[in-house]
């Protein structure tokens, strides 16, 4: 019999299970559309965070959902997010971040990147692992940057 044949019910099967990629480990884009409600903490003194917020709207309305903005004080709303209280936090972050190792910090929003690397600019944060929002997000950046 040919191996040709067999393994294409195989490759198949595999391929079915892939599913839309990229995903959210924890399933955020897919709570955003069944509750229909996307949670985004801002960071006090944050007052250019305009370009940011309307990144994160059209990602809600994309996946029918409405934008709730919440606000917290610093490290109050990165722990939000860790826990999946919040879908992503809006302020200003340096690159080099201690938070960088657990929380998924965009590149500047409507600011090119400081050298340094320590200055603190407006970034979105969102959790480790959430891939579709990341990569959905990173994308939105970049093409505002053109």
């Amino acid at each position: 019999m040919n191996l040709h044949i067999l393994s294409l019910p195989v490759v198949l099967l595999a391929l079915a299970g892939c599913g839309t990629l990229p995903r959210d480990a924890s399933g955020t884009s897919e709570r955003i559309v069944k509750t229909g409600e996307m949670r985004v903490a801002i960071l006090p003194a944050t007052p250019d965070a305009a370009p940011a917020l309307a990144l994160l709207e059209d990602y809600a309305t994309s996946h029918g959902a409405r934008l709730t903005r919440l606000s917290g004080h610093g490290e109050h709303t990165l722990h939000w997010l860790e826990d999946g209280k919040v879908d992503a936090v809006v302020g200003h972050f340096a690159k080099l971040s201690p938070w960088q190792t657990g929380i998924a910090l965009s590149k500047p929003v409507g600011h090119p990147e400081p050298s340094d690397g320590k200055q603190p600019v407006l970034r979105i944060a969102r959790r480790n692992g959430e891939n579709a929002l990341i990569f959905a997000t990173d994308r939105s950046i970049a093409e505002l940057a053109k």
